[in-house]
């Protein structure tokens, strides 16, 4: 992934026989490991890169439909889940049931690299239907709000707002 890149992008990038598909933000790398399309719809497999020197938080949701299960390659993070906090490092592997309100934080300067399955698989088309593909054309805030709020009734997440 390029994560040197200033500007939003996707693409795809072949390593070793196996294309993936990617998608960079300013904040936030990731690419389909594995599509539920590939899988027959049992599981996708995504790799998050959560980039930049801040502390960077995936806000608190949940899915109706998915359990996760996430493997910390490389970084330092703060998980929530329900009102259990985790500390997770390099190896650490969670589940984060369904239904459950669930975030995370990477904490510190270096990069945090996660490993994350969904089951069933489906839920990576929620980045592609977002728009993370097409960012050079700037929605407002209100538009960005309308199109959140349609992708949670497709995939069945939900972000929670304390």
């Amino acid at each position: 992934m390029n994560a040197n890149n200033p500007n939003n992008s996707s693409g795809s990038r072949n390593d070793q026989g196996k294309t993936y598909q990617i998608f960079n933000t300013d904040l936030l790398d990731f690419k389909i490991v594995l599509s539920g399309e590939q899988t027959g719809g049992k599981y996708s497999l995504l790799e998050i890169q959560l980039l930049g020197e801040e502390d960077l938080e995936v806000p608190m949701h949940s899915h109706s439909k998915e359990k996760l299960i996430v493997y910390v390659m490389e970084g330092k993070f703060l998980f929530k889940q329900g009102k259990e906090i985790i500390h997770a490092e390099k190896e650490k592997i969670l589940i984060l049931e369904k239904d459950i309100p669930h975030s995370y934080r990477k904490i510190g300067k270096e990069k945090g690299t996660l490993l994350i399955m969904f089951i069933p698989g489906g839920f990576e088309n929620f980045f592609t239907d977002l728009g993370l593909t097409n960012r050079k054309q700037q929605k407002s805030s209100n538009e960005d709000q309308v199109l959140l709020h349609l992708l949670e009734k497709k995939y069945g997440g939900k972000f929670v707002f304390e």
